[in-house]
């Protein structure tokens, strides 16, 4: 494999991207329908297995080609994350998952990364072995990359598609402590040594989502709070020792 995300785009906008592993590939998404037929291309080119597929999310950009793949590929496994099980079926797919992912799980090479916001049960994947994050739609590089809560004129999609936008910006902002080399998004390019771009991004979705911000500095508090007390309990408890 090379050290780039290998991304399938439909219309230049809507992106798929297949992650080479010891025993096939990997699909994260499954586009529009008609996908189907650029990933048959590739798996005759190169000789290999389509071996499962890893959504991001339940939406029907996400899923098109789903259901032809799986007819195609009978024993695919099909992995979602769990807050977007039934919004699966509720959006008409007729491809029920074989598992339902949770953070911290691992999906072959790829770490999965709870991020939910676009959709209840979101998910990013991250692979270690390139540093490429597959964000799905918690960043949009369409014109330029901003989180999915920020509207565009230009591609305003992921936007009007986004369940809880002010999760979003937080789910964003978690993102950020990734070492990702390439930012791989469910729209858009592919960017290259993303990290300042990403961070410009959540900081002006945390201008115009003010509840956002507020989250992130309350949360920030606590973690000081929480270490705080831990340090001070771990004195307490030395000079105790020392006194017996």
């Amino acid at each position: 494999m090379n050290g780039a995300p290998h991304r399938l785009t439909q219309y230049g906008l809507i992106n798929s991207y297949l992650v080479e592993e010891d025993d096939g590939y990997t699909l994260i998404d499954a586009g529009l329908p008609g996908l189907e037929r650029s990933v048959q291309r590739t798996l005759q080119r190169t000789g290999k297995p389509l071996q499962r597929i890893a959504l991001t999310h339940g939406h029907d950009d996400h899923f098109g080609a789903l259901d032809a793949l799986k007819t195609a590929h009978p024993r695919l496994e099909v992995l979602v994350g769990t807050g977007d099980t039934s919004l699966l079926a509720e959006r008409g797919c007729g491809t029920r998952p074989t598992q339902n992912l949770q953070d911290g799980d691992r999906v072959g090479s790829l770490v999965v990364i709870a991020t939910p916001g676009h959709s209840p049960g979101h998910v990013a994947y991250f692979d270690e072995r390139i540093g490429a994050l597959y964000a799905g739609d918690t960043f949009v590089n369409v014109p330029a990359l901003r989180v999915a809560s920020e509207l565009s004129v230009v591609f305003p999609l992921p936007t009007l598609g986004t369940h809880d936008p002010v999760q979003t910006v937080r789910s964003a902002r978690l993102l950020l402590d990734v070492p990702a080399r390439s930012l791989a998004a469910g729209h858009g390019p592919v960017l290259v040594n993303p990290l300042p771009a990403m961070r410009r991004a959540v900081e002006a979705a945390e201008r115009s989502n003010p509840r956002s911000r507020v989250s992130r500095v309350v949360a920030e508090a606590v973690a000081r709070l929480t270490s705080a007390a831990t340090s001070a309990g771990t004195s307490l408890q030395q000079k105790a020792l020392q006194k017996h």
